[in-house]
């Protein structure tokens, strides 16, 4: 039985998840929508606000280049809009890439943008 293409990116999700819980991260919402985009995973420690963005294809470099500034620019109006929407305006907003492969083998690029809101 082939398995969804949303299975299989959920199961990303949840793998990528489990990497930053690990860490210290607690998860506020997985595919928070609002402000023109999605955002996968969205957690907080201490004072950084992080979102996630989860993209898994066969290869880590095909899931990093999968990326491209359009997406990343509707990531940061998705995560604007979460931080006006529920007064998170004293976090400080990281976004990170998370690539995984076909074998499951995970590549994080932390601070994919400069941006700060």
């Amino acid at each position: 039985m082939p398995v969804s293409a949303l299975a299989v990116g959920a199961a990303a999700e949840r793998q990528v998840w489990w990497r930053y819980w690990l860490r210290g991260w607690r998860l506020c919402a997985r595919n928070w929508v609002g402000g023109g985009g999605e955002l996968d995973l969205v957690a907080s420690r201490w004072t950084t606000l992080l979102v996630v963005e989860v993209r898994r294809r066969q290869s880590l470099d095909a899931a990093a280049l999968s990326v491209d500034q359009a997406k990343l620019d509707r990531t940061l109006a998705a995560a604007r809009s979460l931080i006006a929407t529920h007064g998170l305006h004293r976090y400080r907003l990281r976004v990170d890439l998370a690539a995984v492969d076909a074998a499951g083998r995970i590549r994080i690029q932390r601070n994919v943008t400069d941006q700060q809101t």
